[in-house]
């Protein structure tokens, strides 16, 4: 691509917010999925978290604002949670005080989820304008499409977890970064975004070197300053992203995060080497259990070969084929018109920009998320959601493909309608197939396998996991409140005593006296079907002495939670004092 990418206007900017709002409006309609584990202790941190708020608001009115600075009360409130930052638990806390608690407008899961929804509507509009100023119009919504309607991304979208906002916060930061290859006000934005970045998932250390290597590619070769006939000298190009990223990133971090403004080196050092000291949890991988390392290098292309939609990943390798197709003529620069119509710079223009470099940068920030990851020692518990940053990269790319394609057919028609027809046929066989597939899924998102698999129960017959973090119980909550008895006991397996708490505070569950109990007291029993929990099963059928549930939740026939009622238990005869015979007189 050539430094003069297409410039976005005002209708760009509407349709930006257009789709931030849309998608926002589809993330609040679509919050049916379970509290996760991890969930379960975002809550809780949240809620620790604002208790510091409420402590400040204390000292402020009592004219003693610095009480609340102290270590001491800054380490009652924030020391919950410390293996990550601070940012998003934050910002669900602030949310669920305010929509929650002050307002009343969402219930207690809403509120919490409410901020990784924005930031997950944020990456729709962010999406589309990287996409546009490359592509076109319809290639930048196209994009968004094929980036929600990929099941698991769609699913952690709602999470009041850090992922979703880390795929946000790491497409923000590279596409500041390429805006900032020709704007220095970009490149603070960089070094800003970073902050965030790092404010939200330790993921963003890796950014730095990342573009430190694609800035080689695109202006490794410097500047040449000469005078005719007399000298040349080439000087290397200042990376000033890479100086507003030194300056503002370690500053962001730090202000967010009160825990480390005390004893700093030794809490920092504490939080990286919690990460790369990381326990591995148990992974079922196509029959093969997986504990500890090495791990299958091929274990994410893998996964990612057949967890995103069959027709998002044809139309992702079309995108890439006509983007390397197609670069020696946008070296010249891609214009786009009022009509959406390219059209190509004259040799002249072409010879005076400046190389960006874009098609590296889009195949290393697909590719790079994904190595990281097939590295033998890296952590593999988390499944599609640790290298999610690579999706929107990959949906841009099928966006383009879609446009791409229906512009090579087209090309020579003459009928203005019969090219609008071919262009609405391409879309809808990028976007039906992927939304009746999530539509069908919904709201099992970690759940869903593709067509090349064959789907759900393809999945199950090559034993790949189903699912984790133990979110399935909500499906289970009202045959259960239908069925139990007054004060039953309920064994929840892998949802955290607070989740089921949660969904009594959120009127998920209306029965309080539907209490969790050990496995040995309960009357009702929760499994969630997860490899890693075989042997709980089996203790399952020892204490209840049966094996047949009474209720399934599944997808499309294939089971991811089981209830078991235990029978009714033997009662014990009555204890009956014994009768002393009477004494015989002689």
């Amino acid at each position: 691509m050539s430094s003069r990418h297409a410039p976005t206007d005002r209708l760009d900017l509407a349709l930006a917010l257009a789709l931030f709002v849309g998608t926002l409006a589809l993330l609040m309609s679509t919050t049916q999925m379970g509290f996760t584990r991890d969930e379960s202790f975002y809550f809780h941190a949240a809620r620790e978290y604002i208790g510091w708020f409420r402590a400040l608001g204390d000292a402020w009115a009592d004219g003693e604002t610095a009480r609340a600075f102290s270590q001491e009360v800054v380490d009652a409130h924030w020391s919950y949670n410390r293996e990550h930052p601070a940012l998003m638990k934050t910002l669900f806390a602030l949310s669920h005080e305010l929509f929650h608690v002050e307002l009343g407008w969402l219930g207690v899961a809403d509120a919490m989820r409410l901020p990784a929804m924005v930031t997950s509507a944020a990456l729709s509009s962010l999406v589309y304008l990287f996409g546009r100023q490359l592509f076109g119009r319809a290639a930048g919504a196209l994009g968004v499409a094929a980036l929600l309607l990929q099941p698991h991304v769609f699913f952690h979208m709602h999470m009041a977890c850090f992922d979703a906002p880390m795929v946000t916060m790491w497409f923000a930061v590279v596409y500041a970064y390429w805006r900032g290859l020709d704007s220095r006000p970009w490149s603070v934005a960089t070094g800003a975004l970073w902050g965030l970045a790092l404010a939200t998932k330790l993921n963003a250390f890796f950014l730095p070197p990342l573009l430190v290597v694609h800035w080689a590619l695109a202006r490794g070769r410097g500047t040449t300053l000469s005078r005719e006939g007399a000298w040349s000298v080439r000087l290397p190009e200042v990376p000033w992203f890479l100086v507003w990223m030194a300056i503002l990133g370690p500053l962001v971090f730090f202000l967010h995060w009160p825990r480390i403004w005390f004893d700093t080196f030794e809490r920092v050092r504490w939080y990286i080497a919690f990460h790369l000291q990381h326990v591995h949890y148990f992974v079922y991988y196509f029959g093969e259990n997986l504990q500890h390392p090495p791990f299958p290098r091929a274990l994410p292309f893998t996964l990612t070969l057949v967890t995103v939609p069959a027709t998002i990943l044809t139309a992702s390798a079309i995108g890439a084929w006509a983007y390397v197709r197609e670069r020696a003529r946008w070296t010249a620069r891609w214009r786009v018109d009022e009509e959406g119509e390219g059209q190509e710079a004259s040799a002249q223009d072409a010879a005076t920009t400046r190389p960006r470099a874009t098609g590296w940068l889009i195949l290393v920030n697909i590719l790079f998320p994904i190595m990281l990851i097939s590295a033998p020692e890296t952590p593999v518990f988390g499944g599609t959601k640790h290298w999610m940053p690579a999706m929107p990269f990959l949906a841009m790319l099928a966006g383009f493909g879609v446009v791409w394609a229906g512009r090579r057919v087209v090309a020579g028609w003459a009928s203005a309608p019969a090219r609008v027809a071919l262009h609405a046929t391409l879309a809808a066989a990028l976007i039906a197939p992927a939304g009746v597939e999530l539509a069908n899924n919904h709201p099992f998102g970690i759940s869903y396998y593709n067509e090349l698999i064959g789907s759900h129960r393809g999945a199950a017959e090559a034993r790949a996991m189903r699912q984790f973090w133990g979110y399935t119980s909500r499906q289970a909550i009202p045959w259960l409140e239908r069925d139990a008895p007054r004060n039953s006991r309920v064994w929840t397996h892998n949802t955290t005593g607070w989740a089921w708490n949660d969904y009594l505070k959120d009127g998920v569950r209306t029965r309080e006296d539907l209490r969790s109990s050990s496995l040995a007291r309960s009357d009702y029993a929760l499994f969630h079907h997860q490899k890693a929990f075989h042997h709980k099963l089996a203790e399952l059928y020892r204490s209840y002495g049966r094996v047949a549930p009474v209720h399934v939740v599944d997808v499309d026939g294939v089971p991811v939670l089981t209830v078991y009622r235990r029978p009714e238990r033997p009662k014990k005869a009555p204890r009956v004092k014994p009768v002393k015979p009477p004494v015989e007189s002689p």
